[in-house]
């Protein structure tokens, strides 16, 4: 385990779509909500996810479709005014951002952060005296891990509040560099807040005026933003982490380019079919923009991909896409401008399946037939004992482990550390986590009374910890 469980969202590599057609394996056509239902099912059945808005765009045909639920202790279907957090698809927003800076002639390509951090800040270099430029921040190879050096997590719930502009500018002259600039992928939230943070500075505005007087504005996009409103508040899809009430992320700070953003399905949409639309001669300049960030940039050897300004080029060569992931949400953005297609889904629980479900659901809508991801559903945790075992646990070492239980599944978390859910095994009293590879085994001083103690078994070490009174 460690303080940082979770990340924006870290890349994880699309399989090519092999079109059907070029397979010889073109099916009949599927109805658009069975294809939903198909991937989406076993995750809310899974308890990851609640429910989602998804997106469908293919053939000319536009298409929303809601599923499952906004809220584990009431039946409301999500719909086209629910409001999600994006995370990490809102790289592709800074990306494009960047190319539009470059269209304007603002910057350039190879444009050194030197060049545009105050006066006084001096931005590390690598250690052959090599210089971060902007695309060196946009493609995550600018040799600087996930996170700045400086992050200190306050609420493990909410891992980037408090995190200031002062902060980020000492991090961007002390935060040490894996590797040369331009070397070598290191997928990095701090690069791409540092990337739209700097942006904004040298347009004398802040970052979210500027995306939507730039970006949204333009492409007739409104309800999509980091500061929410106070009707947009309520209509935002309640947070979940495997079954479990969380915080939401959303905060103007300087890490929000990399993964802060909030929209609708149908806003989020609007944006992905502007990246694939053939803009006609009177259209916004914008456009050229969305083309400009869509163009390979650098090609990451151990994913066999090419990395756009925000986007991720899939193994087919044609299809672009992003996904993201905060404490409560997960999204996936995929488009494919030769097939004129484009996917959405926005969901109100964070998990990776999130991505999977979702370019399965690109693969069906463009022909092929894959498999629905397969999930295991967790087991409900017997009532009796789960009042054995709810309480709090502490460690000679000098953290803690609590352990809580909602809707009938029970959670663990370690001091500083997000819940992570815990699935039963073999024996009375053990459970192995759901995301991670570790174990707990409770005691008992008798039959009936509660656990006085729970080892944390992880990597070959044995972890007890006492039950303590709160």
């Amino acid at each position: 385990m460690h303080a940082r469980t979770l990340a924006l969202t870290a890349a994880v590599v699309l399989t090519a779509p092999a079109f059907a057609q070029e397979q010889g394996q073109k099916q009949a056509p599927i109805a658009r909500d069975a294809i939903v239902a198909r991937h989406l099912q076993p995750l809310i059945d899974a308890y990851l996810i609640p429910g989602a808005m998804v997106g469908l765009y293919h053939d000319d045909e536009l298409t929303f479709h809601a599923i499952g639920t906004l809220d584990y202790d009431r039946e409301q279907a999500p719909d086209n005014d629910s409001l999600y957090e994006i995370g990490s698809v809102s790289k592709v927003i800074t990306g494009t951002l960047f190319a539009d800076a470059i269209r304007r002639g603002e910057v350039t390509k190879h444009t050194t952060l030197q060049s545009l951090v105050p006066e006084g800040i001096e931005v590390i270099k690598g250690a052959d005296g090599s210089q971060i430029e902007l695309w060196h921040l946009t493609t995550h190879t600018s040799g600087w891990g996930t996170m700045p050096i400086n992050m200190l997590v306050r609420d493990p719930d909410r891992p980037f509040e408090g995190y200031t502009r002062d902060m980020l500018f000492s991090a961007i002259a002390s935060s040490p560099l894996a590797r040369s600039p331009g070397s070598g992928f290191e997928y990095s939230n701090f690069a791409v807040g540092v990337l739209g943070t700097v942006l904004a500075d040298h347009a004398g505005t802040g970052y979210e005026a500027l995306v939507t007087e730039r970006i949204l504005t333009p492409l007739g996009i409104s309800d999509f933003a980091i500061t929410l409103s106070e009707p947009q508040e309520h209509r935002l899809a309640p947070p979940t982490n495997a079954g479990r009430s969380t915080k939401t992320w959303h905060e103007p700070n300087p890490l929000a380019p990399a993964g802060l953003w909030v929209s609708t399905a149908p806003q989020l949409m609007t944006f992905a079919i502007a990246n694939i639309a053939q803009a006609p001669d009177d259209a916004p300049a914008i456009y050229e923009s969305l083309t400009m960030a869509q163009q390979p940039l650098y090609f990451v050897e151990s994913m066999r991909q090419q990395v756009c300004s925000g986007w991720f080029i899939a193994g087919d060569g044609q299809s672009r896409w992003h996904n993201g992931m905060t404490g409560g949400y997960s999204s996936y953005l995929g488009i494919n401008r030769a097939l004129g297609m484009a996917v959405v889904v926005l969901t109100n629980g964070a998990t990776f399946q999130t991505t999977v479900a979702g370019e399965k659901i690109f693969q069906q809508l463009a022909g092929m037939n894959p498999e629905p991801v397969s999930v295991a559903r967790p087991e409900p945790i017997d009532d009796k004992l789960a009042n054995r075992l709810v309480g709090m646990y502490k460690s000679s070492l000098g953290f803690n482990i609590e352990i809580v239980i909602e809707h009938a599944m029970m959670y663990a978390r370690v001091t500083n550390q997000t819940f992570n859910r815990l699935h039963p095994v073999e024996g009375v009293g053990r459970f192995r986590y759901d995301a991670i590879d570790a174990e707990l085994e409770f005691e008992f001083s008798d039959n009936f009374g509660p656990a006085t103690a729970v080892t944390l078994y992880q990597g070959g070490r044995e972890m007890k910890c006492v039950r303590v009174e709160e």
